[in-house]
């Protein structure tokens, strides 16, 4: 109990409690100090006659004054609620930006270790938030600030959330492909994680890291075929070494090998764009650091805490 408290007072935090983008615009405003005003239109003397002049005779009319980038007051930089939605919303290379940030250690998960996402992502979404806004309402619960590794993940469950929400929902074919090419990329999407797992068990990442490294690549872009094809190639390449170790045939591993490089030969990238790999790995990874944040909300609510924290993200 002790502990959790002293994780849930580091959450109510305002300075750790902001996104990594959020808090990365407040320490710029901080550094950068108080805005000074602008100078003063200065006045302009020579335009106004002395009273002794203007006796019996009307005042000349002044030319108006334009303003200068001087005189203008400071733009707040500050957005109300709508207004930063409708950018978050709307921003596409924010939320690819997000995405990528997610993906890439979503996309080096052990293969054996991604489970497949079946859910709405949506769901999900308002159910991280409502999560975390409830594990950390109450500062008064705990005093010291929850160690760094544990802080982060939690805080960014929401944005984890949405770089799955992005995956499902904003990475699609802009046309539907052609049955050959859906069947194809079914079968691939079905492949290639056994495939995966058989490779990371006879040839560890740090023998063979280009090859891990293109393949990544590939699965955080949504092209499976690639991935596929690159490892695939290794495997068979390398297939007298590995023959008595690896778990599934040569002839599985060729037809595999023989589907990506058809998808390759034939497709173009946006034509061939599949998520599905790299959604169940963002899927993996939320659903490992949602387990951190309901150990902490059980052990500070007890029961009330399946409310807010249900176990079950998606059915």
């Amino acid at each position: 109990m002790t502990r959790a408290r002293d994780d849930l007072e580091a959450l109510r935090d305002p300075a750790l409690r902001s996104t990594p983008l959020e808090a990365e615009s407040s320490a710029q405003g901080a550094a950068s100090g108080p805005v000074e005003p602008g100078p003063e239109p200065a006045t302009i003397a020579a335009a106004v006659p002395a009273p002794s002049a203007r006796s019996g005779a009307e005042e000349p009319r002044r030319a108006p004054v334009e303003p200068t980038g001087a005189a203008e007051p400071a733009v707040p930089s500050t957005l109300g609620p709508s207004q930063v939605a409708a950018r978050a919303r709307g921003d596409e290379s924010l939320d690819r930006e997000r995405y990528e940030r997610y993906a890439m250690p979503a996309s080096d998960l052990p293969a054996a270790n991604v489970l497949a996402f079946r859910g709405d992502s949506s769901g999900v979404l308002a159910t991280v938030r409502r999560a975390v806004q409830s594990v950390t309402r109450d500062p008064a619960r705990h005093r010291r600030r929850l160690p760094k590794s544990r802080f982060d993940a939690i805080r960014s469950l929401p944005e984890l959330a949405m770089a799955l929400d992005y995956a499902v929902a904003r990475m699609r074919p802009e046309i539907a492909p052609p049955p050959e090419v859906t069947e194809r990329l079914d079968a691939l999407y079905e492949a290639l994680r056994p495939t995966l797992a058989a490779a990371e068990v006879c040839f560890p990442r740090g023998i063979v890291p280009e090859t891990y490294g293109i393949v990544r690549r590939a699965l955080v872009a949504g092209d499976p075929a690639s991935a596929a094809a690159t490892i695939t190639n290794l495997i068979l390449d390398r297939w007298g070494h590995v023959q008595n170790r690896i778990s599934i045939t040569k002839d599985e591993v060729t037809r595999v090998n023989a589907t990506a490089k058809w998808l390759l030969t034939n497709t173009r990238p946006p034509e061939r764009l599949d998520s599905r790999d790299i959604r169940d790995r963002l899927w993996s990874l939320l659903r490992e650091r949602y387990e951190q944040l309901r150990a902490i909300a059980q052990e500070v609510s007890g029961d009330d805490s399946r409310e807010y924290a249900p176990e079950r993200l998606a059915d």
